[in-house]
Formats: C-alpha cells, sequence, structure tokens
C-alpha cells in the first residue's frame, strides 16, 4: 500500500504552496512584459518597461546567485577532496593516468 508523505511540520505544508504561487507570479509578470514589448515597439515602451520591471533583475540574479554559489563550492570541495586524496595515499599524476589506460 502506497503511503504518502505528510509533514508533522505545519509550515512545510504551505511552502509547496507559496513556492507555486510566486512562480506564477513570476510567469505571469514575464507574459505581460513580453505582451507590452510585442505591441509597443516604441522606444518609450522600451523605458516605461525598464523603469517598471528593473527590480526583477534583482530577483533573477538572487534566485541563479544561489546554486550558481554552490556548484562553484561544490567544484571547490571536490578539487580539495582529491588533493587531499592523492597527498594522504602519495599518489603521483601520471602514475594514475597510466592506471587509467591500462584498466579499459
Amino acid at each position: 500500500m502506497a503511503r504518502s508523505h505528510q509533514s508533522d511540520d505545519p509550515d512545510d505544508d504551505g511552502l509547496g504552496a507559496a513556492w507555486a504561487f510566486v512562480w506564477i507570479l513570476f510567469a505571469f509578470k514575464l507574459a505581460t512584459v513580453g505582451l507590452i514589448f510585442y505591441h509597443m515597439h516604441t522606444f518609450e515602451s522600451g523605458v516605461f518597461l525598464a523603469a517598471t520591471t528593473w527590480f526583477w533583475l534583482i530577483v533573477i540574479g538572487a534566485l541563479t546567485a544561489g546554486p550558481l554559489i554552490f556548484r562553484y563550492r561544490l567544484h571547490r570541495v571536490r578539487a580539495r577532496r582529491e588533493h587531499l586524496r592523492r597527498a594522504e595515499w602519495m599518489i603521483d599524476q601520471a602514475h594514475e593516468s597510466d592506471d587509467r589506460v591500462l584498466h579499459r
């Protein structure tokens, strides 16, 4: 029998709904900006859109910065781990590449 995942924390129940609401607002904002720009191909419409939507660039930057920083940190941690592994076992870079060729 399949059991659904239910949290004991009441805050977790509303978290998914809150994120869905935020993404719907974001999609609606993008659609509205796209329609305005599609129907008004003037310089004034560009200025209007820039004046009314510049703060969304901050939101997009904040949303994308988190995953990018995480991936950068993950890359650094893995490189550091590999460096420490090589130092602990005294593995030579050239020796390991020869082993990879032999095991293929």
